[in-house]
Protein backbone atom coordinates (compact mmCIF):
# COMPACT_ATOMS: atom_id res chain seq x y z
CA UNK A 1 0.00 0.00 0.00
CA UNK A 2 1.25 3.71 -0.87
CA UNK A 3 1.05 6.37 1.65
CA UNK A 4 0.39 9.76 1.02
CA UNK A 5 2.73 11.14 3.57
CA UNK A 6 6.58 11.57 3.85
CA UNK A 7 7.98 11.38 7.41
CA UNK A 8 10.12 14.35 8.45
CA UNK A 9 12.53 13.71 11.11
CA UNK A 10 14.39 15.95 12.72
CA UNK A 11 18.25 15.64 12.36
CA UNK A 12 19.12 17.76 15.43
CA UNK A 13 17.68 17.82 19.03
CA UNK A 14 18.03 20.08 21.97
CA UNK A 15 17.38 18.90 25.36
CA UNK A 16 17.48 21.75 27.83
CA UNK A 17 18.31 20.74 31.41
CA UNK A 18 19.01 22.44 34.87
CA UNK A 19 20.84 18.45 35.74
CA UNK A 20 18.12 18.31 38.18
CA UNK A 21 15.44 15.62 38.56
CA UNK A 22 13.13 17.48 36.97
CA UNK A 23 14.89 17.26 33.51
CA UNK A 24 15.75 13.37 34.16
CA UNK A 25 12.70 12.06 31.93
CA UNK A 26 13.57 14.54 29.53
CA UNK A 27 16.92 13.76 28.79
CA UNK A 28 15.84 9.62 28.84
CA UNK A 29 13.12 10.65 25.92
CA UNK A 30 15.32 12.49 24.37
CA UNK A 31 17.81 9.75 23.99
CA UNK A 32 15.17 7.47 22.76
CA UNK A 33 14.03 9.74 20.10
CA UNK A 34 17.77 10.37 18.93
CA UNK A 35 18.23 6.95 18.26
CA UNK A 36 14.73 6.30 16.85
CA UNK A 37 15.33 9.15 14.74
CA UNK A 38 18.83 8.71 14.04
CA UNK A 39 19.23 12.32 15.01
CA UNK A 40 22.28 14.70 16.66
CA UNK A 41 21.51 15.33 20.11
CA UNK A 42 22.92 18.44 21.59
CA UNK A 43 22.68 19.32 25.33
CA UNK A 44 22.72 23.04 27.12
CA UNK A 45 22.71 23.72 30.65
CA UNK A 46 22.11 27.77 31.91
CA UNK A 47 24.20 28.92 34.79
CA UNK A 48 24.03 32.05 36.79
CA UNK A 49 27.91 34.52 36.93
CA UNK A 50 29.40 33.45 40.08
CA UNK A 51 30.61 36.03 41.73
CA UNK A 52 33.92 36.61 43.36
CA UNK A 53 34.72 36.66 46.90
CA UNK A 54 36.46 39.36 48.11
CA UNK A 55 39.65 39.19 49.75
CA UNK A 56 40.23 35.46 49.36
CA UNK A 57 43.25 34.05 48.08
CA UNK A 58 43.31 32.62 44.78
CA UNK A 59 42.90 28.64 45.49
CA UNK A 60 39.45 29.88 47.55
CA UNK A 61 37.46 30.97 45.11
CA UNK A 62 34.73 29.27 43.93
CA UNK A 63 35.31 27.00 40.80
CA UNK A 64 34.41 27.83 37.76
CA UNK A 65 30.90 26.59 37.54
CA UNK A 66 30.46 26.31 34.04
CA UNK A 67 33.18 24.43 33.44
CA UNK A 68 32.42 21.99 36.18
CA UNK A 69 28.95 21.20 35.07
CA UNK A 70 30.75 20.71 31.49
CA UNK A 71 32.70 17.87 32.66
CA UNK A 72 30.02 16.45 34.71
CA UNK A 73 27.57 16.34 31.93
CA UNK A 74 30.03 14.95 29.38
CA UNK A 75 30.46 12.20 31.77
CA UNK A 76 26.80 11.00 32.35
CA UNK A 77 25.84 12.20 28.62
CA UNK A 78 29.09 9.16 27.72
CA UNK A 79 27.16 6.61 29.33
CA UNK A 80 23.99 7.04 26.55
CA UNK A 81 26.22 5.95 24.09
CA UNK A 82 25.42 8.39 20.98
CA UNK A 83 26.46 8.49 18.08
CA UNK A 84 26.45 12.04 18.01
CA UNK A 85 25.93 13.98 21.09
CA UNK A 86 27.16 17.55 22.01
CA UNK A 87 27.36 19.34 25.28
CA UNK A 88 27.18 22.92 26.28
CA UNK A 89 27.04 25.14 29.23
CA UNK A 90 26.76 28.65 29.21
CA UNK A 91 26.41 31.69 31.29
CA UNK A 92 23.02 33.56 31.42
CA UNK A 93 19.60 33.46 31.54
CA UNK A 94 18.10 29.53 30.91
CA UNK A 95 15.79 30.48 28.30
CA UNK A 96 17.87 33.06 26.09
CA UNK A 97 20.77 30.50 26.48
CA UNK A 98 18.39 27.48 25.09
CA UNK A 99 16.77 29.85 22.24
CA UNK A 100 20.21 31.24 21.22
CA UNK A 101 22.26 27.54 21.04
CA UNK A 102 19.06 26.34 19.05
CA UNK A 103 19.75 28.71 16.72
CA UNK A 104 22.98 28.30 16.21
CA UNK A 105 23.23 24.17 16.09
CA UNK A 106 19.76 24.91 13.73
CA UNK A 107 17.75 22.09 16.32
CA UNK A 108 14.65 20.85 14.72
CA UNK A 109 13.29 20.28 18.38
CA UNK A 110 13.68 21.69 21.66
CA UNK A 111 12.79 19.29 25.06
CA UNK A 112 12.66 20.62 28.59
CA UNK A 113 11.33 18.63 31.73
CA UNK A 114 9.11 20.55 34.66
CA UNK A 115 9.03 20.96 38.32
CA UNK A 116 7.44 18.42 39.87
CA UNK A 117 4.85 18.09 43.24
CA UNK A 118 6.48 14.96 44.87
CA UNK A 119 3.71 14.46 46.99
CA UNK A 120 0.81 14.22 43.91
CA UNK A 121 3.12 13.99 41.29
CA UNK A 122 1.12 16.88 39.34
CA UNK A 123 3.84 18.59 36.48
CA UNK A 124 4.66 22.50 37.43
CA UNK A 125 5.43 24.41 34.75
CA UNK A 126 8.35 27.15 35.08
CA UNK A 127 9.40 30.13 33.96
CA UNK A 128 11.95 28.46 31.69
CA UNK A 129 9.61 25.93 29.84
CA UNK A 130 6.77 28.80 29.65
CA UNK A 131 9.31 31.60 27.83
CA UNK A 132 10.29 28.33 25.58
CA UNK A 133 6.78 27.98 25.05
CA UNK A 134 5.94 31.16 23.92
CA UNK A 135 9.38 32.66 22.33
CA UNK A 136 10.74 29.46 20.50
CA UNK A 137 10.56 29.42 16.59
CA UNK A 138 10.94 25.26 16.48
CA UNK A 139 8.29 22.77 18.03
CA UNK A 140 8.72 22.19 22.14
CA UNK A 141 8.67 19.38 23.59
CA UNK A 142 7.56 19.67 27.50
CA UNK A 143 7.95 15.89 29.07
CA UNK A 144 6.23 14.73 31.74
CA UNK A 145 6.11 11.42 31.81
CA UNK A 146 8.51 8.39 32.71
CA UNK A 147 10.07 6.97 29.96
CA UNK A 148 8.64 3.47 29.42
CA UNK A 149 8.37 3.08 25.56
CA UNK A 150 8.34 4.96 22.26
CA UNK A 151 4.97 7.27 22.09
CA UNK A 152 2.05 5.41 21.24
CA UNK A 153 -1.23 6.91 21.22
CA UNK A 154 -0.91 10.74 20.57
CA UNK A 155 -3.94 13.25 20.39
CA UNK A 156 -3.60 16.31 18.08
CA UNK A 157 -6.08 18.69 19.69
CA UNK A 158 -7.27 21.42 17.02
CA UNK A 159 -9.84 23.86 16.78
CA UNK A 160 -9.76 23.56 12.80
CA UNK A 161 -8.46 27.13 12.17
CA UNK A 162 -5.89 27.77 9.60
CA UNK A 163 -3.40 27.84 12.75
CA UNK A 164 -3.78 24.78 13.96
CA UNK A 165 -2.50 22.64 11.21
CA UNK A 166 1.02 23.06 11.74
CA UNK A 167 -0.06 20.76 14.93
CA UNK A 168 -1.12 18.05 13.00
CA UNK A 169 1.16 18.09 10.09
CA UNK A 170 4.14 18.36 12.38
CA UNK A 171 2.24 14.78 14.20
CA UNK A 172 1.96 13.27 11.10
CA UNK A 173 5.68 14.46 10.26
CA UNK A 174 7.14 13.05 13.39
CA UNK A 175 4.85 10.06 13.95
CA UNK A 176 2.94 9.14 10.70
CA UNK A 177 -1.05 8.85 11.17
CA UNK A 178 -1.52 5.59 12.38
CA UNK A 179 -1.47 6.32 16.15
CA UNK A 180 -3.24 9.40 15.45
CA UNK A 181 -6.14 11.03 17.58
CA UNK A 182 -7.95 14.18 15.98
CA UNK A 183 -9.62 15.49 19.07
CA UNK A 184 -11.82 18.31 18.28
CA UNK A 185 -13.85 20.09 21.65
CA UNK A 186 -16.21 22.99 20.97
CA UNK A 187 -19.20 24.71 22.33
CA UNK A 188 -22.88 24.29 20.87
CA UNK A 189 -26.25 25.56 22.05
CA UNK A 190 -29.00 22.57 22.15
CA UNK A 191 -32.66 23.49 21.80
CA UNK A 192 -34.33 22.98 25.22
CA UNK A 193 -36.35 20.44 25.02
CA UNK A 194 -34.98 16.94 25.38
CA UNK A 195 -36.19 15.32 22.06
CA UNK A 196 -34.85 18.00 19.87
CA UNK A 197 -31.66 18.70 21.86
CA UNK A 198 -30.70 14.84 20.51
CA UNK A 199 -31.67 14.96 17.45
CA UNK A 200 -29.64 18.36 17.47
CA UNK A 201 -26.50 16.82 18.96
CA UNK A 202 -26.46 14.17 16.70
CA UNK A 203 -26.37 16.20 13.54
CA UNK A 204 -23.75 18.54 15.20
CA UNK A 205 -21.45 15.56 16.17
CA UNK A 206 -21.89 14.43 12.38
CA UNK A 207 -21.36 17.66 10.46
CA UNK A 208 -18.30 18.18 13.39
CA UNK A 209 -16.58 14.71 12.29
CA UNK A 210 -16.98 15.16 8.74
CA UNK A 211 -15.49 18.74 9.18
CA UNK A 212 -12.77 17.52 11.17
CA UNK A 213 -12.06 14.81 8.23
CA UNK A 214 -11.60 17.00 5.76
CA UNK A 215 -9.37 19.06 7.84
CA UNK A 216 -7.26 15.90 8.06
CA UNK A 217 -7.49 15.02 4.26
CA UNK A 218 -6.60 18.80 3.52
CA UNK A 219 -2.89 18.11 5.56
CA UNK A 220 -1.99 14.83 5.37
CA UNK A 221 -3.96 13.57 2.70
CA UNK A 222 -6.79 11.06 1.56
CA UNK A 223 -5.40 8.05 3.22
CA UNK A 224 -4.86 9.76 6.56
CA UNK A 225 -8.51 11.12 6.47
CA UNK A 226 -9.81 7.47 5.85
CA UNK A 227 -7.74 5.75 8.59
CA UNK A 228 -7.30 8.72 11.59
CA UNK A 229 -9.26 8.60 14.46
CA UNK A 230 -11.27 11.33 15.56
CA UNK A 231 -13.15 12.76 18.58
CA UNK A 232 -15.53 15.38 19.39
CA UNK A 233 -16.54 16.36 21.88
CA UNK A 234 -18.47 19.44 23.73
CA UNK A 235 -17.92 21.73 26.78
CA UNK A 236 -14.85 23.16 28.49
CA UNK A 237 -12.13 21.86 25.57
CA UNK A 238 -9.00 22.05 28.45
CA UNK A 239 -11.25 19.70 30.77
CA UNK A 240 -12.06 17.30 28.22
CA UNK A 241 -9.13 16.79 27.23
CA UNK A 242 -7.88 16.21 30.82
CA UNK A 243 -10.20 13.25 31.24
CA UNK A 244 -9.82 11.51 27.57
CA UNK A 245 -5.38 11.70 28.28
CA UNK A 246 -6.11 9.81 31.78
CA UNK A 247 -9.32 7.73 30.36
CA UNK A 248 -7.23 6.19 26.84
CA UNK A 249 -3.89 6.44 28.89
CA UNK A 250 -2.67 8.97 25.99
CA UNK A 251 0.92 9.37 25.69
CA UNK A 252 1.22 12.97 23.71
CA UNK A 253 -0.72 15.84 23.11
CA UNK A 254 0.16 18.12 20.48
CA UNK A 255 -1.04 21.77 20.06
CA UNK A 256 -0.28 24.65 18.05
CA UNK A 257 0.27 27.63 19.54
CA UNK A 258 0.38 31.58 17.50
CA UNK A 259 4.21 31.83 18.31
CA UNK A 260 6.25 35.09 19.59
CA UNK A 261 3.07 36.92 20.24
CA UNK A 262 3.27 36.55 24.10
CA UNK A 263 0.31 34.42 24.33
CA UNK A 264 0.28 30.81 24.07
CA UNK A 265 -1.51 29.94 21.35
CA UNK A 266 -4.45 30.10 18.92
CA UNK A 267 -5.65 26.72 19.78
CA UNK A 268 -9.11 26.79 21.57
CA UNK A 269 -7.83 30.36 22.25
CA UNK A 270 -6.55 31.33 25.91
CA UNK A 271 -7.18 27.22 26.93
CA UNK A 272 -3.53 25.79 25.41
CA UNK A 273 -2.03 27.22 28.35
CA UNK A 274 -4.51 25.51 30.52
CA UNK A 275 -3.77 21.80 28.08
CA UNK A 276 -0.11 22.19 28.56
CA UNK A 277 -0.84 22.54 32.15
CA UNK A 278 -3.38 20.42 32.80
CA UNK A 279 -3.11 17.05 31.03
CA UNK A 280 -1.01 14.30 32.49
CA UNK A 281 1.02 13.20 29.33
CA UNK A 282 4.21 14.86 27.72
CA UNK A 283 2.52 17.81 25.66
CA UNK A 284 4.45 18.86 22.12
CA UNK A 285 3.70 22.75 21.13
CA UNK A 286 4.03 23.28 17.81
CA UNK A 287 4.05 26.90 16.40
CA UNK A 288 1.75 27.94 13.56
Amino acid sequence: MTTEFKMKRPRQLLLATDLGARCDRALDRAIQLSRAWHAALTVVHAVEQVELIDDEPSWRQPPDAALAIQAELEDELGEAGLPSIDARVLKGKPSEVVLKVAEEVEAELILTGVKRDGALEKALLGDTVTELARQSRVPVLVVKKRLRKPYGRIVVATDLSELSRAALARAVDLFGPDNLVVFHASFAHFASRMDDRVAYESELRSDAIQNCRDFIRDVAGEEAAATMEVMVEYGEPDLLLEKYVQDKQVDLVVVSTRGRSGLLGVLLGSVAMRILDSVACDVLIVRS
